[in-house]
C-alpha cells in the first residue's frame, strides 16, 4: 500500500495504461490465433465425414446407406429441389446442429458442429475450427449442385 502511494497519480495512471496495453495485446493475439485456425478443405471434410452415407459424389449412395433406416439425401439436388436457389444458411444449420430434419429420425446424422468443435480442441479454438469447418463443408456441397 505504501508503495502505491509512492507511485502517485502519474505512476498509477501509467501502471493502469501499461496493464491495459498488456490485456489488449493478449486479446489481439488471441483473435489472431482464432483467425488462423486451419481446417481441412470442404472436399476433405466431405470425404472424411459425409461420403460414408451420402456417397463420394454426394448422391446418397454411400456404403452405409444400405443399413440406414432413412436413406441419405442426394446432396447434389439441394438447389434444384429449392427452386434453383441454394439455401446456404439452412445447409450450414443442418451441418452444425442436425437441422431438426424429420428424415434424420433419432439423430442418425451426427451433429457435426459438436464433432468439429472437439476435433478443433474445444474452447475458443474448437469453436473457431467448427465454424470454419461448417463453412468449408457448406461451400463444397454448394459446388456439387446439379445445374
Amino acid at each position: 500500500m505504501a508503495d502505491m502511494k509512492k507511485l502517485g497519480a502519474v505512476g498509477s495512471t501509467t501502471l493502469t495504461a501499461a496493464l491495459a496495453a498488456v490485456l489488449l495485446n493478449c486479446q489481439v493475439a488471441s483473435a489472431e490465433t482464432l483467425a488462423q485456425v486451419k481446417v481441412p478443405s470442404g472436399v476433405e471434410l466431405f470425404r472424411e465425414h459425409c461420403a460414408q452415407c451420402h456417397g463420394a459424389d454426394g448422391t446418397g449412395d454411400g456404403p452405409m446407406a444400405k443399413i440406414l433406416t432413412v436413406h441419405p439425401a442426394n446432396l447434389t439436388m439441394i438447389e434444384k429441389n429449392n427452386g434453383g436457389t441454394f439455401p446456404a444458411e439452412r445447409i450450414a444449420e443442418i451441418i452444425r446442429y442436425g437441422g431438426n430434419i424429420q428424415g434424420h429420425g433419432e439423430q442418425q446424422m451426427p451433429i457435426w458442429g459438436k464433432v468439429f468443435s472437439l476435433e478443433g480442441g474445444s474452447g475458443k479454438r474448437g469453436g473457431a475450427y467448427s465454424r470454419r469447418s461448417v463453412i468449408e463443408l457448406k461451400s463444397y456441397i454448394e459446388s456439387i449442385q446439379q445445374k
